[in-house]
């Protein structure tokens, strides 16, 4: 399932609404605070530094979509290591996901490629070691040197622990699956997906 949300104000009050950490606060924030090259509405990875967010870093991710369609993890906070049971760091994305899901999340992260936005998922599934679970992560878009927005930095928050195997596939591979994208306007708009 697909929503999409009016320009959001890049607020605290925003993403406490949205039950996130302080950690995606502080990261909001510093995203925000980044100079824009030439009139881009997303920042360069080269000015984004993990170090100037350090007393997060446990719970933030930084990715890097490669073509054709593979999302490569670049770093992978402890919290989150925690969460899923493996450390994902060098690991694609969609090669952890559901084959059926894969699809799916190439075009979200395409969609977040073309129309720089920022996106929430909120997904369920079971992490690395089999054990259920439903989580929320937030990504914002980085422009390589070329200006394109081929990286990603977020966090990722559990909503809840409660059992979900019925939702679950008998597919013991399985790490994530979707359940709801959310598309968020950083000023350049939002892709129809419609």
């Amino acid at each position: 399932m697909t929503k999409t949300m009016p320009i959001p104000s890049w607020t605290d009050a925003f993403f406490q609404a949205l039950s996130y950490s302080d950690a995606t606060i502080a990261l909001a924030r510093y995203w925000h605070s980044l100079p824009r090259e030439d009139g881009k509405i997303c920042p360069q990875r080269a000015q984004f530094q993990l170090t100037a967010i350090a007393p997060h870093l446990d719970e933030i991710y930084l990715s890097r979509w490669r073509e054709p369609g593979e999302l490569i993890v670049l770093a992978c906070g402890s919290k989150l290591v925690e969460m899923l049971g493996e450390d994902i760091t060098g690991k694609d994305i969609f090669a952890l996901s559901h084959l059926q899901s894969v699809p799916e999340q190439v075009q979200y992260y395409d969609n977040l490629r073309s129309q720089p936005c920022a996106g929430v998922l909120n997904r369920w599934g079971a992490n690395m070691s089999e054990r259920p679970f439903v989580y929320r992560t937030v990504q914002l878009p980085l422009l390589n040197k070329e200006g394109e927005a081929n990286f990603f930095i977020g966090t990722g928050v559990i909503r809840s622990a409660k059992k979900v195997s019925d939702r679950l596939s008998d597919d013991k591979n399985v790490s994530v699956e979707h359940q709801e994208q959310v598309f968020l306007d950083i000023g350049a708009g939002i892709p129809d997906t419609e």
